[in-house]
């Protein structure tokens, strides 16, 4: 198990324990006090409690991240708050639904060194927790306000009490500062404090651009760059622009080199390099050496992983897998069903590329099997 699963278990563990202790001792003793006199009324107002505290906490981590990135001298490229995506392209704010993968992670910026040479991400990166800090303070001062004894004022007091307690439990999680199965505020500040400001900026510039950028500040930069080549998630940015100049050799020899350093990569970001792998090595080896690789390294979890990914990344394996090496034309078209979608959700800067290579794979796939009469979904831009 990867160390930032343990510890993301351990946490998930603790939160689990927390939420029956505070169930079997606080609110049981609440509900002798409560207005409502049947446990599924009092079993609604709880779930209801819980669902309104990840709402604002989730409203509050948004909020923080954008009010941050404006302070901080950053341009927000996208914003996710609970499947709410608001993104710019072609200098016009446009919105979709969008997979929300986490409370923390899900609000994209970019250095604005045109108004600021040196952005600060210490706001972006702290404002959210603050406000959630905030506003757990003022669910208690709620609690005490309206806890007078019994009936309704009560109710109202525990509802506060609940829905405080979320946003306390998540900004603990957020903060922490050690690296979990998802991108939270506190493995980002550790890796501000590690690598500093600047290389923090040209690797942001560098997930979304999809290369290592240079700035006038040549000392600074040649680190940054550094930094940013020899780190995992660096290397990721490498790996994209490696597959669509369809440099495959040099591509598993950088995947090699990625997955030596897997503990770095969120889940996420492994499967996707994993993803990889499997496309590139699909694309450029012999069936046989392929299949080799196939059945020895991908275990039936990874497959699995990938077939429940709506990412055209993992809709583009998916699809090799099911086409050249299981041969299932039902799996196939289960994952092409999900491809207009995932296309439109492809970042920008990303779209022609991917556009470029799910349609090289679905021709592969076509090659091997005239008769399934996949041509159909081939993507235009």
């Amino acid at each position: 198990m990867k160390k930032e699963n343990f510890i993301g278990l351990v946490i998930y563990l603790f939160i689990f324990a927390f939420a029956i202790i505070y169930g079997l001792t606080v609110l049981q003793t609440h509900f002798q006090n409560s207005a409502m006199t049947e446990i599924w009324q009092y079993a609604i107002y709880i779930i209801g409690s819980i669902v309104v505290g990840l709402i604002i906490t989730a409203l509050l981590f948004g909020l923080g991240h954008l009010l941050g990135a404006k302070i901080g001298g950053y341009k927000v490229v996208s914003a996710n708050i609970l499947y709410f995506c608001f993104y710019k392209e072609d200098k016009k704010w446009k919105f979709r639904f969008r997979n929300y993968d986490g409370i923390t992670g899900e609000t994209v910026i970019v250095p604005n060194y045109e108004k600021n040479p040196n952005p600060n991400p210490i706001p972006f990166l702290t404002y959210g927790p603050i406000f959630n800090l905030a506003w757990f303070v003022g669910t208690l001062v709620l609690f005490f306000t309206f806890n007078t004894g019994y009936g309704l004022e009560s109710d109202i007091a525990y509802g506060f009490l609940t829905v405080g307690l979320i946003s306390a439990v998540l900004f603990i999680y957020d903060i922490l500062p050690v690296k979990l199965d998802t991108k939270t505020n506190g493995s980002q500040l550790l890796f501000l404090k590690k690598n500093g400001r600047k290389t923090f900026n040209e690797l942001l510039l560098a997930q979304s651009t999809g290369e290592v950028t240079t700035s006038k500040e040549e000392n600074k930069e040649v680190k940054a760059a550094h930094v940013i080549n020899n780190t995992a998630e660096g290397k990721v940015v490498q790996l994209y622009a490696l597959i669509d100049d369809k440099k495959y050799k040099e591509s598993l020899d950088l995947i090699e080199e990625i997955l030596k350093e897997e503990r770095a990569l969120s889940h996420k970001s492994y499967l996707e390099v994993i993803e990889q792998s499997i496309y590139v090595r699909i694309m450029s080896l012999e069936k046989e050496e392929m299949l080799e690789y196939y059945e020895k390294e991908v275990p039936l979890s990874i497959r699995r992983d990938i077939s429940n990914d709506s990412s055209i990344i993992g809709i583009r394996t998916y699809l090799l897998m099911s086409g050249l090496l299981d041969k299932s034309r039902s799996e196939c078209l289960i994952a092409l069903k999900k491809v207009a979608k995932a296309y439109k959700n492809t970042a920008s800067n990303r779209k022609h590329a991917e556009l470029v290579l799910f349609n090289e794979a679905l021709e592969k796939v076509c090659l091997a099997h005239p008769k399934w009469e996949l041509e159909i979904y081939k993507l235009f831009e």
